[in-house]
């Protein structure tokens, strides 16, 4: 894999290519940085798709009539190129929403809830000749951009959208609506591992179902104004955002449910950056 970094008025630029076409462009440190980029790459900044991909940019930055896009190929599921394919055809200085992407692709023959569209255009690859920027909120919130809300904004304005009456995510929705419910028992926290105490066992006896990743019966009934929920055996959070087992989840650091089960198997958790707090599952959460 090919990289070179460019400058840009919403900061430095990684391009990345397999020598013929683009296959990767990330805002430095957004979410999901080089998510889809191997170890082995090597500096080409003379790759004639890099070259290409700089004078769309200026073009774009300078609001100039903008040449033919280099090519393009992100690495993705059938389901996320979908909705990457939706993302190019909306026009330059027009924005559409989660909703409307996915009522869309169900035209299509492809049923997706807009949450599950949301994760597949936060982690749209290529940024900005992918434009992600152009999705907004149901309510018409700037949220669900991988680069950060003041480049989204920044881009909008760029291509002629009035941001006035846009909310920020921040403004936009309640913060009941936006927590998460860390489900770790009181008798363990994050410092170190512990174990459940008897109160707390049977406190959550009732209602409780099977963690997607170990299999244990850790997870409570979803609450109202709960997104997400940490199994506290094997340390997978159970992430609305996935349309399948071998679909990367954003809450789990990219890992699939696949790939958390089989690191469950080995480790004892589901990420083996949290391996110091494994343990085992106590009787009454045993599969």
């Amino acid at each position: 894999m090919y990289v070179t970094k460019i400058s840009s008025p919403v900061g430095n630029l990684l391009l990345a290519s397999d020598g013929q076409a683009l296959t990767g462009l990330w805002l430095e440190g957004q979410k999901y940085f080089t998510a889809s980029l191997g170890s082995d790459t090597a500096e080409q900044p003379e790759l004639p798709v890099f070259r290409q991909t700089a004078e769309w940019l200026n073009a774009y930055f300078e609001r100039s009539p903008l040449p033919a896009l280099p090519p393009l190929a992100p690495q993705g599921s059938v389901f996320r190129q979908a909705v990457w394919k939706l993302l190019q055809e909306i026009p330059y200085g027009q924005t559409t929403t989660y909703g409307e992407l996915a009522r869309r692709l169900l035209e299509n023959g492809i049923p997706a809830a807009p949450q599950a569209v949301g994760g597949a255009v936060g982690h749209n690859p290529i940024s900005i000749l992918i434009p992600c920027h152009r999705v907004l909120g149901a309510d018409g919130s700037l949220t669900g951009y991988a680069g950060g809300i003041a480049a989204k904004r920044y881009l909008l304005q760029l291509e002629g959208v009035n941001t006035t009456g846009l909310s920020s995510p921040s403004t936009a929705f309640p913060k009941e609506r936006r927590k998460k419910f860390l489900y770790l028992p009181k008798s363990r926290s994050l410092e170190g591992p512990g174990t459940l105490s008897p109160a707390t066992v049977s406190q959550l006896a009732a209602g409780q179902y099977p963690c997607p990743c170990c299999d244990c019966r850790t997870f409570p009934m979803p609450a109202a104004g709960v997104l997400a929920y940490i199994c506290p055996v094997c340390m997978w959070e159970n992430d609305l955002f996935t349309t399948s087992d071998d679909e990367p989840s954003d809450e789990n650091h990219g890992l699939t449910l696949n790939q958390g089960r089989e690191n469950y198997k080995t480790l004892g958790v589901c990420d083996s950056r949290l391996a110091r707090y494994a343990r085992k599952p106590l009787p009454e959460e045993l599969p």
